[in-house]
């Protein structure tokens, strides 16, 4: 099933590897984990990692020409559209490989392989890498590493509805193949230093629940004296989900007059329909919307409040 993606591997001696705007943890470990298989079995070839934006602990980005964007085969990581790639130059490939596990928005690579039941690209990533084919290849101990904290952060400790046997399964086959110290792991992208902490303190001060859903709005003043940018603060959706009656929880930030929204919620209400409606998309349970006006985000927040209210749709 995954010999395609071989092939095409073989065929190019330039490879760059692309990944979304605004990566989170799970996309920038699957664009490392990708480069550093391919680093450690393809010694010939001239492999890069595109994109402007980076994530928290990780800096990593290569500078790429545009003669070496036209020749180089492209694998998208993580990406559900096209439109959302961070460097639209991966559209001037030769040839497009795409690796996802959302919701199909558009099948824009020449290959494309996505699992919507994976609960990070980390685990469809990892799948390929032991898959058959791939047998005869070198799996190091840092590229496990990587998968490994790409799904620790996809999954927020495999707390997330769409973890299953499956992601354990893979896991532990990772802890197992790289000898891995997970507490050591997850040591590294889950504890905050005392500044971070205090902010976050802060930052539940502005919660409002109604219902059983919580939402957190904060506008450029709210940030100043926060002294947190939009992307940091956002970050923070996951404090919400700690709460045990909320069933659906948004966190809202002003980004130069309009709003960047992530949402979220627990098994059985489904929430990415909603940010369809408004130009975002993502999971059933974790989704998200880009720079909507502020009447669109107090009708989002009603119709989330209401869903609230409902009985959960559980599969």
């Amino acid at each position: 099933m995954y010999k395609p993606i071989l092939d095409k591997i073989k065929e190019y001696d330039y490879i760059t590897i692309y990944r979304h705007q605004r990566p989170d943890g799970d996309c920038m470990f699957s664009a490392l984990a990708l480069y550093e298989f391919l680093k450690d079995n393809f010694k010939e070839k001239q492999i890069k990692i595109a994109g402007e934006d980076t994530y928290e602990i990780i800096t990593k980005k290569h500078k790429i020409s545009d003669s070496f964007a036209r020749k180089s085969l492209a694998i998208v990581v993580d990406t559900s559209s096209v439109n959302r790639i961070d460097d639209i130059r991966a559209t001037q490939a030769p040839f497009m490989i795409k690796i996802d596990h959302h919701p199909v928005v558009d099948n824009y690579g020449n290959l494309n392989f996505v699992d919507e039941k994976a609960a990070a690209c980390a685990e469809l990533l990892a799948v390929i890498l032991m898959s058959e084919p791939f047998k005869p290849y070198f799996v190091s101990k840092k590229v496990c590493e990587y998968l490994y904290c790409g799904l620790i952060t996809d999954t927020i400790n495999f707390r997330t509805a769409n973890t299953t046997y499956k992601t354990l399964e893979i896991a532990a086959l990772l802890a197992k193949k790289g000898e891995l110290r997970v507490s050591d792991l997850v040591e590294m992208l889950t504890d905050k230093d005392i500044d971070t902490f205090q902010k976050i303190s802060k930052i539940r001060n502005y919660l409002k629940i109604d219902q059983k859903c919580g939402f957190i709005v904060l506008d450029k003043k709210d940030l100043i004296k926060l002294d947190m940018d939009g992307w940091d603060a956002k970050n923070q959706i996951d404090e919400i989900g700690k709460i045990k009656d909320l069933k659906i929880w948004l966190f809202a930030v002003d980004v130069n007059g309009k709003y960047d929204v992530s949402v979220r919620s627990k098994r059985g209400y489904i929430i990415n329909g909603f940010c369809a409606k408004l130009g975002g998309g993502g999971h059933a349970n974790a989704a998200g919307i880009k720079q909507i006006s502020k009447n669109d985000l107090k009708w989002l927040i009603s119709e989330l409040v209401e869903l609230s209210t409902k009985k959960p749709k559980i599969s």
